[in-house]
């Protein structure tokens, strides 16, 4: 073989094409999973920036720049959920020619799982409380309004934002949340439509874990078949070693009896 045939790589017939493709897949899943996991650590934080929020609103606090940051914050974060989903399956069609990363993408599944729930929870949170303001709201400029027999009787913690809002905003500014009311139920409306995407992505991803569980368990049943077989290899192993020390004994008896009758035979030609 020539030097210039092993600069040209002729003499590297083991680095097939195969090699570079499985390098350059796993290169791929690991990048992914890099960007999955980074999606996962920012919704996280954005969920508990969307509660912080929340928990402002029906207060002195609550303005347009708060509803707004909270909007966008939840829009991100509804936005990021969709990215991971496809990322996700695109990370477990690349993990089905990479069996040494199953590992990886089922604990980067799990947390993204985890992620969406209090993703999900955040929105229903966000949704109940913006509820409660409106009616809220009403019950505060129209106290005769829950008298009314065609309005339903207002819960406890309505009453509560009613009493909260009476006590720290003027007329004015109860007017001018009376006003914001078609807005906030059309924000209402918003996070029950991404609550309900979400719950699409859930059942996409329910499927997915679905066939993951079923190679799980096809890998317990073959890690018990091989314990299995590896015990009944065992048993014979000892059942032939318990042969081969019969034979051994036999074998030295047959010895001894040999040497026995030579040394009678010598005696007796001797004498």
């Amino acid at each position: 073989m020539s030097f210039q045939d092993i600069e040209s790589g002729h003499g590297h017939p083991a680095r097939s094409a195969s090699t570079f493709s499985q390098s350059g897949e796993d290169a791929e899943f690991q990048k992914l999973q890099s960007s999955l996991s980074l999606q996962v650590f920012k919704m996280n934080a954005n969920v508990q920036g969307i509660l912080k929020y929340v928990d402002q609103l029906g207060t002195a606090k609550d303005n347009a720049n708060l509803r707004k940051t909270l909007h966008d914050l939840t829009e991100t974060t509804r936005a990021m959920a969709k990215r991971s989903s496809e990322d996700l399956k695109k990370l477990s069609a690349l993990q089905s020619k990479l069996p040494n990363q199953k590992a990886v993408l089922q604990k980067t599944s799990h947390d993204l799982q985890m992620s969406l729930v209090a993703f999900q929870r955040a929105q229903q949170v966000s949704a109940e409380r913006q509820r409660t303001v409106v009616q809220g709201v009403k019950l505060a400029v129209e106290d005769e309004r829950h008298t009314a027999h065609d309005e339903p009787a207002p819960t406890p913690q309505e009453q509560r934002q009613a009493q909260i809002l009476q006590s720290q905003l003027s007329p004015h500014e109860l007017a001018y949340q009376e006003s914001l009311i078609q807005e906030r139920e059309e924000e209402i409306r918003e996070i029950e439509t991404g609550i309900h995407e979400l719950s699409e992505i859930f059942h996409d991803l329910g499927t997915l874990v679905n066939q993951q569980g079923t190679m799980l368990d096809n890998i317990e049943m073959n890690i018990s078949s091989v314990a299995v077989d590896t015990g009944s290899a065992a048993e014979e192993l000892s059942t032939a070693a318990e042969y081969q020390r019969r034979a051994g004994r036999r074998a030295a008896c047959l010895l001894l009896l040999l040497v026995f009758v030579a040394a009678i035979v010598l005696l007796a030609i001797l004498s």
